[in-house]
């Protein structure tokens, strides 16, 4: 009896010790996992934070290279099929110079429509020009340039206007909505003009594209038309730049691409274009040699007979009055129109580009010059080119006015 009092004591004693450290370590158990759900939640809510902040910049990423997007081919489709041209405004041709605008015969803007607008306003465009300016900040910002890109360029393609592909004049820049508002200039930033910062947030891409409303309806009619369509491309577009590739193969400058402020140091090139300068915060380059417009004049030189085998050989034709105009831009086949203001025996007419020795060039059309008692001088020429290609920089911001995104995009053209 003694012996089962002790045990049953001892196996009590036991079995009290064992229920309380089976009670303790339960509640130890209990307090850990309560601080590791409480980790855990903590980790769950900053992963979801960051998981949605991540999933917003990708939208929003996603949006503004749409933006981009749509901009950027609308600017490639056209750009690329960019033509020659001496004559890019519409004009009214009265035969004294076989198919080329003369001073006098441009369309008026107030007989039929926005012929003029384009390019320098009121004024009469020749070629596609490339204009170069920028805006300014009112104020400084740490986190943003004090200049901004506000290029622009005018420009004859065939382009695709209400389902019709018509030749037409088209022309991409910068507009300020409150301008469009009013309707100042088709919203155009003036060069160095000075905007806030919250404005400069809201800048948009256009396009503006002006044709002579000609079909079978009105084909034989005398009252013609101008028309304008005018497009918002790209909305929150901070900068608009646009560069041109040049390389002057008669000097031993590397070349490439280049704004007209840069054209005009000698770093990558010899320009060939002495009138090329800033005007009032911009730089227009024309993408013509010559002009009705220019004060240009130069000669021909009469070809040389062959003795052996009775032919001659072409005359040569090139600017005498500086070694700075090579014509380094032309290639075989471009077209140029060459005429005198009188007294000179040189037939006027269009002529097309056959080899160009430094300079020099040789025309495929056999020209007369038996009866030059001296080579013909007091030349004026036009001749239209087209850069080999563009590039274009778009700076755009997201929806909200932040995230500043820049893209870069290389157009080829047919020059």
């Amino acid at each position: 009896m003694r012996i089962r009092s002790i045990s049953a004591r001892f196996l009590f004693t036991n079995r009290g010790k064992n229920s309380s450290r089976e009670a303790g370590f339960t509640l130890l158990e209990l307090l850990v996992a309560l601080t590791l759900a409480a980790i855990i939640s903590l980790i769950i809510a900053q992963v979801g934070s960051k998981s949605q902040k991540i999933y917003d910049s990708t939208v929003t990423m996603v949006e503004t290279y749409q933006k981009f997007r749509y901009a950027l081919d609308d600017i490639n489709e056209n750009l690329s099929k960019m033509v020659p041209t001496a004559s890019l405004e519409f004009y009214q041709d009265q035969g004294r110079s076989r198919g080329y605008w003369d001073e006098g015969e441009e369309l008026k803007d107030q007989d039929v429509g926005p012929n003029l607008e384009g390019g320098n306003p009121r004024e009469y465009d020749e070629a596609a020009t490339l204009f170069e300016r920028k805006y300014l900040l009112e104020t400084f910002r740490p986190d943003e340039p004090l200049e901004h890109w506000n290029d622009s360029i005018y420009f004859k393609a065939p382009v695709e206007v209400r389902g019709v592909v018509r030749l037409a004049n088209v022309e991409y820049y910068l507009a300020d909505p409150r301008r469009l508002e009013r309707g100042d200039g088709d919203g155009k930033i003036p060069a160095e003009e000075e905007i806030s910062f919250q404005d400069s947030r809201s800048l948009v891409l256009m396009k503006a594209v002006r044709y002579l409303d000609l079909d079978h309806r009105n084909y034989n009619s005398t009252e013609v038309r101008v028309r304008k369509v005018i497009s918002e491309l790209c909305s929150n577009v901070t900068d608009f730049r646009i560069e041109y590739f040049y390389d002057n193969y008669f000097d031993s400058k590397p070349g490439g691409f280049m704004s007209p402020s840069v054209e005009v140091t000698p770093e990558l090139v010899d320009s060939e274009d002495s009138d090329l300068r800033d005007v009032r915060g911009t730089f227009a380059k024309k993408f013509l040699y010559g002009g009705m417009q220019s004060r240009l004049r130069t000669n021909a030189i009469r070809g040389i007979r062959n003795v052996e085998t009775g032919a001659n050989l072409p005359v040569q034709f090139n600017y005498s009055g500086s070694n700075k105009i090579k014509f380094s831009q032309l290639r075989t086949g471009d077209k140029l129109y060459i005429w005198t203001d009188g007294g000179s025996s040189f037939p006027s007419g269009e002529f097309t580009l056959l080899y160009n020795s430094n300079g020099r060039l040789l025309l495929k059309e056999p020209i007369p010059f038996s009866t030059w008692d001296q080579d013909p001088g007091g030349l004026r020429f036009r001749a239209p080119f087209v850069p080999p290609a563009f590039r274009i920089s778009v700076r755009v911001l997201n929806e909200k006015g932040k995230e500043p995104r820049t893209l870069t995009m290389v157009v080829r053209t047919n020059g």
